[in-house]
């Protein structure tokens, strides 16, 4: 089993069919959304997906035959713990719960794993410990 986040772009004509829906019935990939934005352009989906290697490259075809743009995750952030300072104002400011006071030690505790990669901790923290790479 292989997990993968991907962002998917999608047209305004696709916002509201069941698109992930047929990932999981043809394609047998569980996901997990982390994020999700519908307007009126469109909409945009983070998206965490978990099956076999050959099954989420079907997939991911499937999303592209029908017009969805789609974006594997090649950044991700870098907490440099050199730099923390733990002033905490990177774990309010966190939209997936990555980022934790830890309240007996008051470290900042950063779990890459539920990191969604949105960029905000590295513009919230003061002494640029937060790094996003790509």
């Amino acid at each position: 089993m292989t997990k993968k986040k991907i962002k998917l772009y999608f047209q305004p004509d696709k916002v509201n069919e069941p698109i992930t829906y047929h990932l999981v019935k043809e394609y047998d990939i569980k996901f997990n959304i982390l994020r999700a934005v519908v307007e009126e352009k469109g909409g945009r989906l983070l998206i965490e997906v978990e099956g076999q290697p050959a099954q989420i490259s079907k997939g991911i075809a499937y999303l592209q035959s029908i017009g969805v743009d789609v974006k594997e995750m090649n950044e991700y952030v870098m907490k440099d713990v050199s730099r923390c300072t733990n002033c905490g104002m990177c774990v309010s400011i966190c939209p997936a719960g990555a980022i934790e006071m830890d309240r007996e030690t008051w470290e900042v505790i950063f779990d890459q794993g539920k990191c969604i990669a949105c960029g905000l901790c590295v513009t919230a923290c003061p002494p640029q410990a937060m790094k996003l790479k790509i």
